[in-house]
């Protein structure tokens, strides 16, 4: 802990030199008998005025209150609140550091009347956003922002996303500002729930206020407003907890909020398997991700990571995080600075059964894994934001993103059918530096005109170190190990990635329905990749074991779009012309490719809001063939399993069809939402299988690969008083041809989902939920059908008794291959048990995680020609004792 307030004050120091000028009055608001009055307010009048409005506090709950001024000066402090008599004084703030107490009298005054005339609303909606309050739907035992919106209609989390009506949110923000970045998880799990006034959802999010009324974008933000007794002080809370199997965890979120600077600290120690981020909150740099570049390239990653999992035998994570926002010169300036650090030592235990269904061969494969693993990963991003007047402003950004990961895996596989036993060891090392910026201009020419432009570079430095040994021979057929008694193959790999973004954009607005878009954008992506997997043998002298690379690719457009909006209704035709060309070079082929592409566009959506109604969208697009899969050397990935580029691939075209309905009644809080989406592909040149055997060779043959892909989502809910049933339904089907041994083979997979809830609740009392979810995935080829059944029921409650405050949930888990087998149960149970009393920012609670001591659990995957079923090991129940204080 001492480490985390060490952090705690090294980032806070630099705010401490911005506001060593400002005068402070530290107010505190008690009563007779030297109790502390929340909620008191405070009005404050400058003497003389000079024209200025008045400001408005309210005490907290420890009667505090404070005020700032940038200068010296004299004004006039009015307090009241509901049953006390009124008190007004005049002060002189001529100090840095002034403090005063007020005593209020009660007043003994009869009131003949009380008349309210104010109309309370849990949920408003606007043209693009619906804001619901929390005080209707929170209650004094949710702790985090996450209790408080799950009792929201339209709203899901899961892993620390969430989403809304069937949506995910792309942006989470405080205040207006993006919070960490904008992920959710860290939101949800970390603020208050006592310090939220209002949930907003945004959509056709827009950062940039200047062109918001022009910009094109379907992103779906949720903006989390505080009270106004948040503000200006320090709020969040601190936690420490021990328990038994040597567990341990240690929390603290931290927040600083005022109009003109913000503060955030989250650090996490735990060895229970949870996880305070997701690698997506890690991976996301604030202002990174520009809706310019949405077709920009992704870096890659060599392993992906956090999230919360006990389902391993060992989870150790270690985790700070500061974001800090800053206000200048009039508001013209914004900074904004953000770290995160993230350390997860993982351990896993796994037992499989792999069953392959080739043409003309099928076999079983037994194997037992276990692995260690341990993931670094730092990110760094400065931003800044400058407002000239209200018709131009510039943004920069500029990142770091830092990882290490190293990973070891012990392997033993068993194949009867061949007489195999073989014991290998993998290991796997690197590290990745990334370095990005970027530079946004806006501008408003005049009421009818806009434009902006925008461009990005991002450096990436790749270092990858693999190694495989075995025990025994692999792969005879294919390669030629150098040593006949130690089986082992190295591979050192150094990547260098730039890319390059480009774009410029006008806005013409004809009229208030009608508006005129045109954009060229310029984007490349140039990498450099040199290695050689030694160990083995080439000699058909066709630099086989060689990875060196030359690869490039660009992808250029010059495009329109027309926008019509009409009441209710909102189409968008957007069309460009691509010019796309690719360049590979490795030390056996040279190879150009060119192509033009027109990409044509149409968004239709009609309904009251962007949240309520329908829409329909159709669009063309493309995707490049990557670096690796145009390399032609043999890159093995694990025991008789390896890997060969096609230089002879090319990109694939693809039709997108989405359709989305959805509905909002405040009535009765009902919900429904729907969203259908269909991706149909090409064909292109692809990758096969060429061996029917147990050794598993992905090689060059060609064929002509359509895939289809066909996925439904709905769901409805609605409450009926006290009882809220939901339903959640879910059809994926998914179509495409795959070549195995120079035959081709046409697979098809369905998947049917079902997810029924009940909940019932009754505030401050007892709120319980009771799900059941049902999948069913089967998936057929040449002569063969496989079938994975999944069901899960679930029971999660709440229930409040004075100062306690009883959190438990409890699964039970079905699910296996539909082979004649039976599928075990794994039944599940976890609790948390608080005690806090009104009033009082200490809580002692108990938590209870696996309290039934399972020590494994089950699950089944079909892939184009594997069955798989796993028992995967997980960690062992953990009682925990812990302290929480709240500020």
């Amino acid at each position: 802990m001492k480490y985390i307030l060490y952090l705690i004050f090294l980032f806070s120091w630099p705010f401490g030199l911005w506001a060593q000028q400002d005068f402070l009055l530290n107010g505190l608001v008690l009563d007779e008998s030297n109790t502390a009055l929340e909620n008191a307010s405070i009005v404050i009048k400058q003497i003389p005025s000079s024209g200025s409005a008045p400001i408005f506090q309210k005490s907290d709950q420890k009667g505090r209150f404070q005020l700032k001024f940038s200068k010296e000066v004299k004004i006039e402090l009015t307090i009241s609140r509901l049953g006390y008599q009124k008190v007004v004084d005049t002060i002189d703030i001529r100090v840095a550091q002034q403090k005063i107490t007020f005593k209020l009298l009660k007043s003994v005054r009869r009131l003949e009347e009380v008349k309210i005339d104010y109309k309370y609303r849990a949920v408003e909606i606007a043209k693009d956003t619906i804001r619901f309050s929390a005080d209707y739907f929170r209650d004094s035992t949710d702790r985090k922002l996450q209790d408080l919106i799950e009792k929201m209609p339209g709203f899901s989390i899961e892993d620390g996303k969430v989403r809304f009506q069937g949506k995910l949110v792309n942006v989470t923000l405080v205040e207006n500002e993006r919070f960490f970045g904008g992920g959710s998880k860290l939101a949800v799990e970390n603020i208050p729930a006592n310090a939220v006034d209002k949930v907003e959802m945004i959509s056709r999010f827009s950062q940039n206020d200047l062109l918001k009324n022009v910009q094109v974008n379907d992103q779906l933000a949720m903006n989390i407003k505080l009270k106004e007794n948040k503000k200006n002080f320090i709020f969040g809370d601190l936690e420490s907890a021990l328990g038994n199997e040597k567990s341990y965890k240690e929390h603290a979120a931290l927040f600083y909020y005022s109009p003109q600077r913000t503060m955030s600290f989250i650090g996490d120690i735990n060895n229970t398997g949870a996880s305070p981020v997701s690698k997506e909150d890690i991976d996301r740099v604030q202002g990174a991700e520009l809706q310019y570049f949405s077709n920009s390239i992704p870096k890659d990653a060599l392993s992906g990571y956090n999230r919360d999992n006990r389902n391993v035998i060992k989870n150790i994570n270690k985790f700070a995080a500061f974001n800090g926002f800053k206000r200048g010169m009039d508001k013209k300036l914004s900074l904004t600075l953000y770290g995160v650090y993230n350390e997860n030592r993982l351990g896993t235990e796994i037992a499989g059964s792999n069953s392959y269904t080739l043409p003309d061969l099928r076999y079983t494969e037994q194997t037992y894994m276990r692995s260690s693993q341990v993931n670094r990963q730092a990110s760094l991003n400065l931003s800044t934001g400058f407002k000239a007047n209200p018709y131009f402003s510039i943004d920069y950004n500029v990142g770091a993103f830092w990882t290490m990961p190293k990973q070891s895996i012990h392997t033993n596989s068993a194949i009867d059918k061949f007489s195999v036993d073989n014991n290998s060891l993998q290991t796997q090392s690197g590290n990745s530096l990334v370095l990005k910026q970027y530079l946004e201009g806006n501008w408003k020419h005049s009421l009818r005109s806009y434009s902006s432009f925008a461009f990005q570079h991002q450096y990436t430095y790749e270092k990858d170190n693999f190694s495989l040994s075995s025990d025994s021979l692999f792969l005879p057929d294919f390669i030629r190990l150098d040593s006949s008694k130690n089986y082992r193959i190295v591979r050192p790999i150094e990547r260098k990635k730039q890319l390059f973004n480009a774009s410029y954009k006008y806005y013409w607005v004809i009229n208030q329905q009608q508006q005129l878009h045109v954009e060229v954008n310029s984007q490349n992506e140039i990498l450099r990749q040199q290695g050689q997997s030694t160990g083995a043998r080439d000699t058909s002298h066709q630099y086989l074991f060689d990875h060196e690379q030359d690869y490039q690719n660009s992808s250029n457009y010059l495009g329109g779009s027309y926008r019509l909006d009409f009441e209710k209704l909102k189409i968008l035709i957007s069309l460009k012309e691509y010019y796309l060309y690719l360049t590979n070079q490795t030390p056996v082929y040279t190879g150009h490719y060119g192509k033009w592409f027109l990409q044509p566009e149409l968004d239709i959506k009609y309904g009251k809001n962007a949240l309520d109604g329908f829409r329909l969208n159709y669009r063309r697009g493309y995707n490049f063939a990557t670096a690796s899969d145009l390399n032609p050397s043999y890159w093995i990935t694990g025991y008789n399993s390896l890997f060969r580029g096609n230089i002879f691939l090319e990109g694939q075209t693809f039709h997108k069809f989405n359709f989305t309905y959805n509905n909002f009644r405040l009535t009765d809080f009902r919900v429904i939402y729907f969203n259908s989406t269909l991706t149909l592909k090409d064909q292109i040149k692809g990758n096969s299988l060429v061996t029917s055997s147990y050794q598993q060779l992905k090689s060059v043959m060609l064929f002509d690969r359509p895939d289809l892909n066909f996925t439904n989502i709905g769901g409805y809910s609605i409450r009926y008083g006290r009882f809220e049933p939901g339903v959640y339904l879910s059809y994926i089907h998914m179509k495409l041809a795959q070549a195995i041994d120079q035959e081709e083979i046409n697979l098809r997979q369905n998947t049917v989902s079902s997810d029924l809830s009940l909940r019932w609740f009754k505030p401050k009392f007892l709120d319980i939920k009771v799900a059941w979810t049902n999948t069913n995935s089967w998936q057929k080829s040449t002569g063969n059908e496989e079938k994975v059944a999944f069901n899960k029921w679930s029971v999660t409650g709440k229930y409040t008794m004075k100062n306690l405050v009883l959190k438990t949930d409890w699964s039970m888990l079905k699910t296996g291959l539909a082979n004649g087998n039976p599928a075990p149960v794994n039944v599940n149970g976890n609790f948390e048990l608080r005690y806090q009393k009104a009033k009082s920012p200490f809580s002692l609670y108990v938590q209870g995680l696996n309290v039934l001591k399972n020590n494994s659990y089950r699950t089944a995957v079909l892939t184009e020609y594997i069955s798989s079923e796993k028992v995967i090991y997980t960690m062992p129940r953990i009682f925990l004792m812990g302290l929480s204080y709240s500020l």
